[in-house]
């Protein structure tokens, strides 16, 4: 984080007992670290990570810091953009994939949202069970890293080419048996499937357990723009 005084514009500073700073050229107090325009003190930003950590809304968070909602908005968009740095570039050991779709159900839109969607997309979907939804495609090695993309379908042609690009060749991956995952063998994985159409979720080591807690976690929080 980088500190910026707001009286004279110094980088140099003394830290406080209260999480505050003091500028070290014009010995003025300074509340926070300012942080891509964001000041909150150290104390505030661990609390606004432990908060954000245990699934607390936006709105939640803007009360417990006494901090006003755009302020808190725009530092945890700040703190998402930190984690995709995690996300490695080439996945390898054990692999899950699995695809998703993000939208509500047709019973619950109105016909508002009904038009919106066949103006954006020319038709009413079927895609989603129905409706009209975005396809999210997700890869999550089992040491917890995960890496998710917005995908126009949930073809092979759509989906092989990110595993190819994002996986090590001869990685283990685990996903169901829908058919776009039928070629990973022949492209150079340990393929393995669960069928869940026969209510199977685990086999041995295989399954995607892991993803499928994930796609549950976006769409509760991370869909509905915590913050």
């Amino acid at each position: 984080m980088v500190f910026r005084c707001k009286n004279c514009g110094s980088k140099k500073y003394w830290k406080l007992g209260d999480g505050n700073y003091r500028c070290r050229n014009c010995r003025r107090d300074n509340r926070g670290y300012l942080v891509s325009g964001i000041r909150l003190t150290n104390k505030e930003w661990v609390k606004l990570i432990d908060l954000f950590l245990i699934g607390a809304n936006g709105p939640a968070i803007s009360q417990q810091l006494a901090r006003s909602q755009a302020l808190v908005g725009k530092a945890l968009r700040l703190l998402r953009a930190v984690m995709t740095k995690d996300v490695p570039e080439i996945f390898e050991g054990t692999v899950e994939v699995d695809e998703t779709y993000l939208g509500g159900q047709k019973k619950n839109k109105n016909k508002r949202q009904l038009r919106k969607e066949k103006e954006m997309f020319g038709k009413e979907s079927k895609r989603g069970w129905g409706t009209t939804k975005q396809p999210v495609f997700g890869i999550l090695c089992r040491n917890g890293l995960v890496f998710a993309e917005l995908v126009d379908d949930t073809e092979a042609k759509d989906l092989i080419p990110i595993i190819t690009r994002k996986v090590k060749a001869g990685t283990k991956i685990c996903s169901d048996t829908y058919r776009s995952y039928t070629g990973l063998a022949a492209a150079g994985y340990v393929h393995r499937t669960v069928e869940h159409k026969l209510k199977e979720y685990v086999r041995g080591k295989n399954h995607i357990n892991g993803l499928e807690g994930f796609w549950g976690f976006l769409k509760r929080k991370l869909a509905k723009g915590v913050g």
